[in-house]
């Protein structure tokens, strides 16, 4: 599903770039979409600091009612970013499309940093698959974001060194924050880490806050396994930003894994802090 809803907005962005040639370019809405979410630009916009993400950056083509990590990053503590940043966007994804190789040509040689917001929709699709089988499914799922976390820095820096040459680029990943199961999803098909969606698909677990908790910690774990294999990837640890484990506070949440424009200010802070002295932007 989400394939196919990607597909047809692509389809439309395309049709709008193309409806009308007078425009300049980066004037036309669908080209400024498509530059912001798939890295498809015209030409170099260079930049010291790239960014790839999931609805952590962009909850949905810059929808207003939320300011996530990525224009908080840009309006607070002056980061201009070139990138890829769509809600629901999937680290295979980001591999099987060559979004590293895009963001780093739309960047150029000056192209330093690149921030990763990948990972949780890797782990939250397709629920039902856990049904009785947990531990398989998430080490299975563990497996393969860690190859292709690896494969995606490994392509990214030979390409970037290929291209432009100098040194290879330092990529910042963040672990996410807890979420809160009990939240009552807020945009369709935003449910996945919601007890709600738990409930209706038939996976029982004895404590969702437990579930999600513990695999959220999982996913960190394996992030700081994945930084000791691969000198240039970084890790920034956002647990506990906003309330705590078991489950982060519900005056900071939008739903289950989204945080609201409070959380998100929080969030960002925090992580401005960390990843200022890999930059050297911000502050």
């Amino acid at each position: 599903m989400k394939k196919i809803k990607y597909t047809v907005l692509l389809g439309m962005l395309v049709f709008l770039i193309h409806c009308d040639t007078k425009k300049d370019y980066f004037n036309d809405v669908g080209a400024n979409l498509l530059c912001t979410t798939y890295a498809i630009c015209n030409g170099e916009t260079p930049a010291k600091t790239g960014i790839i993400g999931d609805s952590w950056t962009d909850l949905l083509l810059g929808f207003p009612a939320v300011e996530t990590l990525r224009p908080q990053l840009e309006n607070r503590f002056h980061y201009k970013f070139v990138g890829a940043t769509l809600g629901g966007k999937t680290l295979q994804q980001v591999v099987n499309e060559g979004l590293q190789f895009q963001v780093i040509d739309q960047g150029g040689a000056d192209m330093k940093v690149i921030i990763l917001s990948l990972g949780g929709n890797d782990i939250q699709a397709n629920l039902s698959e856990y049904i009785g089988n947990v531990e398989t499914v998430q080490a299975q799922r563990f497996a393969t974001i860690k190859a292709n976390l690896k494969k995606l820095v490994a392509t990214g820096n030979a390409y970037k060194v290929s291209r432009f040459g100098g040194q290879p680029i330092k990529w910042i990943i963040h672990g996410y924050d807890y979420p809160n199961p009990y939240m009552a999803p807020v945009i369709a098909g935003s449910d996945e880490g919601c007890k709600s969606k738990f409930d209706r698909i038939g996976l029982n677990v004895p404590d969702a806050a437990v579930f999600t908790s513990t695999q959220l910690d999982a996913f960190n774990n394996l992030l700081l396994d994945t930084i000791r294999e691969e000198p240039t990837l970084l890790y920034t640890d956002l647990r506990n930003t906003l309330g705590g484990k078991p489950f982060s506070r519900a005056e900071f949440m939008l739903d289950c894994i989204h945080a609201n424009n409070l959380g998100y200010t929080y969030l960002t802070d925090k992580f401005a802090r960390l990843i200022y002295p890999i930059t050297n932007l911000g502050f």
